[in-house]
């Protein structure tokens, strides 16, 4: 019987069903009825043979030495027999895994693993991986293979060449290594590139690798609850293959490292990236990052409730159904990527006739910045930086615009005439009351005053860019700006409304919703230990998506303060909160040509994530560290100078902290 490669299986042939008779209503797919599991799966077999050997080399490659010249471990898809451990490539001449297969037909060696799928000879068919016995399985694969990390190499090994663009020889310094594109998969690449060298990840990911990692969960002091320390189950799989990807990044040796297992398992979360079409390294970033946060969440999770003996609705009382609660809000906080990457945005709204304020919290994995095309005229924006200072100085002190007598023709006059006929302020005697009466005492309306101040102040001075500045700090800083709200952008205040609706009580009326100016401003109130700043690029222009090519200037060393709330989470008044670039994807060419590529440092590692500084430390370094500057374009590895990294069309900038 001819048996067919799974790679030429058509979509059709891949969702067959098995022909094992089952109910009518049974909806189960092979992965759950095929008739072979019981007799092809040997896992001790497996760890054993997985464990003894190279990793993602074919068996018989090997013994044969028929790799061709240059050819690297990965080259091929590599399948691994279920039965006995053994591994055999897909090669259209070899196909080694087929030939395994047809000489043990008797003792049924014919479901493989590839890519962290399973695929059954005999049915012709992949297996259902949605099955928890499948998932068990893969998970397992992985976990076998994670303590043969060490021997994940290629058959040719070659001496780091510093000139050619390979890392210098230093057991403190990850390697840089290229990476193979899938097809149209440079952005998936750019990305990694970024990640492989965010030294912390590098740091945490340990924990996830070993069924068995055990961490302490320390909720507030309110909650009266005390440490619960829980162990913690199998990581998920792109979870693991993260690690897997990471660990093959750092061995010495010759690259590039293929990143297929990772990618196939980005693509079973996202199935958006399928299809190998070019892609957004934003939304690349995201789905990842979000992806393996929620296996660990879910990961932390079953600790906890394996720690309270895995109560469930029906059988936790009350008390234990609050403490799960109470636990797990603070342990799913702890998982690695928010520990690394997830920051705070606070966004402050206050209504301008009642003075109430309202503060909407939301958690970033990265800050996008919109940047300004056109050059509007110097004067032009005098101007408006008049109006717009003159119209806050006048709320701030509670007197009103129509009050003010300025000289007859003066340029001040000009301005307030100008403000007043925008409506900004209301000049008619039907306005709203104001949130504080006359009989209130002088002190308490000063305390308020200067608690409304204080709701829209910075850690320190704000920075001020230039007229023709186009740069990371004036995108931040037009981020953070106070916004106007008024016209059409009226803030509708619930509060005023309330306040309408009192006297109208009686009379079963409703009033209508307030509509009020207000004030917004956007300020990040925590910040993580890497910042990772996006570029807005592309834009909706109409129908169709355009580029904005204008070149955005970056600091090396980035001081985030002028751009943070004075509550900041760990942070002093005053203080500098200093951040160095290490990595840079940018985006080339047209958004239908375009190619994506990266820029990282080849640094020293800082201080482990454990003797990060606490919230009384301070920072006394005032330079970026020393390193290398690498570019890296899919399999393309070459060192570069700073200048050429400074004039880079950025895209996305990883940040990370200062200590």
């Amino acid at each position: 019987m001819r048996l067919k490669d799974p790679f030429s299986l058509k979509t059709t042939d891949m969702t067959k069903r098995s022909k094992k008779p089952r109910d009518e209503d049974s909806s189960d797919e092979v992965g759950l009825t095929c008739q072979h599991v019981s007799r092809a799966v040997d896992l001790s077999s497996v760890k054993k043979a997985v464990t003894g050997n190279l990793w993602s080399v074919c068996s018989d490659c090997l013994k044969e030495r028929n790799m061709l010249e240059g050819e690297t471990a990965g080259a091929h898809d590599i399948l691994v027999c279920l039965k006995c451990g053994f591994q055999g490539c897909n090669q259209a001449k070899t196909q080694h895994s087929n030939k395994h297969q047809q000489a043990h037909l008797s003792d049924s060696h014919c479901i493989t693993i590839i890519n962290l799928s399973a695929f059954c000879y005999c049915a012709e068919t992949f297996l259902n991986v949605d099955n928890l016995l499948y998932k068990n399985l893969l998970t397992y694969i992985l976990f076998c293979l994670l303590g043969t990390t060490s021997k994940i190499i290629s058959l040719r090994e070659e001496p780091v060449d510093t000139q050619r663009g390979k890392s210098p020889v230093n057991s403190t310094l990850i390697p840089v290594k290229g990476i193979n594109n899938l097809g149209n998969t440079c952005f998936f690449n750019a990305v990694m590139q970024n990640l492989s060298q965010t030294h912390m990840l590098n740091d945490l990911i340990q924990d996830v690798k070993e069924k068995g990692h055990k961490m302490k969960i320390c909720p507030p002091g309110e909650t009266n609850l005390g440490p619960l320390t829980v162990t913690l189950p199998s990581p998920e799989p792109l979870t693991s293959a993260m690690f897997l990807f990471l660990q093959s990044m750092k061995e010495p040796g010759k690259g590039p490292v293929s990143p297929k297992i990772l990618f196939n398992q980005l693509c079973q979360k996202a199935p958006r990236f399928k299809g190998y079409q070019q892609q957004d390294s934003q939304e690349l970033l995201h789905y990842l990052l979000d992806s393996m946060r929620v296996e660990e969440t879910k990961r932390i999770k079953a600790g906890i409730l394996k720690a309270f003996n895995n109560p469930t609705e029906k059988t936790a009382d009350q008390e234990t159904k609050l403490q799960v609660k109470a636990y797990g809000k603070e342990g799913v906080r702890m998982n690695f990527v928010d520990r690394i990457f997830v920051g705070e945005l606070t966004s402050t709204i206050m209504c301008e006739e009642c003075e109430h304020i309202s503060t909407v919290k939301e958690a970033f994995i990265d800050i996008s910045l919109p940047i300004i095309e056109e050059r509007v005229r110097p004067a032009l924006i005098y101007c408006f930086t008049i109006v717009k200072h003159l119209f806050l100085y006048f709320i701030c002190i509670p007197t009103p615009l129509a009050s003010i007598k300025p000289q007859q023709g003066g340029a001040v006059e000009q301005l307030v005439s100008a403000v007043s006929k925008l409506g900004l302020v209301h000049t008619s005697t039907d306005t709203l009351p104001v949130s504080h009466s006359p009989e209130e005492p002088t002190e308490i309306r000063e305390r308020d005053h200067q608690h409304h101040q204080g709701a829209f102040q910075a850690l320190c001075h704000s920075y001020t860019p230039s007229s023709k500045e186009c740069s990371v700090q004036s995108c931040l800083h037009q981020f953070t700006s106070i916004e106007l709200l008024m016209g059409n952008n009226k803030l509708l205040c619930e509060n005023c409304t309330e306040r309408r609706q009192r006297p109208m009580k009686r009379s079963d009326k409703k009033a209508e919703k307030v509509y009020t100016s207000a004030r917004k401003q956007m300020l990040i109130s925590a910040l993580p230990p890497v910042v990772t700043l996006h570029l807005k690029r592309f834009h909706q222009a109409g129908m169709n998506l355009r580029k904005v090519n204008r070149h955005v200037d970056f600091p090396l060393l980035l001081d985030l303060a002028p751009f943070c709330s004075a509550t900041c989470k760990n942070l002093g008044s005053g203080e500098r909160v200093l951040y160095s670039l290490y990595g840079i994807v940018e985006h080339s060419g047209s958004m239908r040509g375009g190619h994506y590529a990266a820029y990282v440092k080849v640094r020293t590692p800082q201080r482990k994530p454990e003797q990060r500084r606490n919230q009384s430390g301070t920072k006394e370094a005032s330079s970026a560290p020393q390193g290398q500057w690498v570019y890296v374009s899919d399999t393309s590895v070459q060192t570069v100078p700073e200048s050429r990294v400074l004039n880079s069309q950025a895209y996305l900038l990883f940040y990370e902290e200062l200590l």
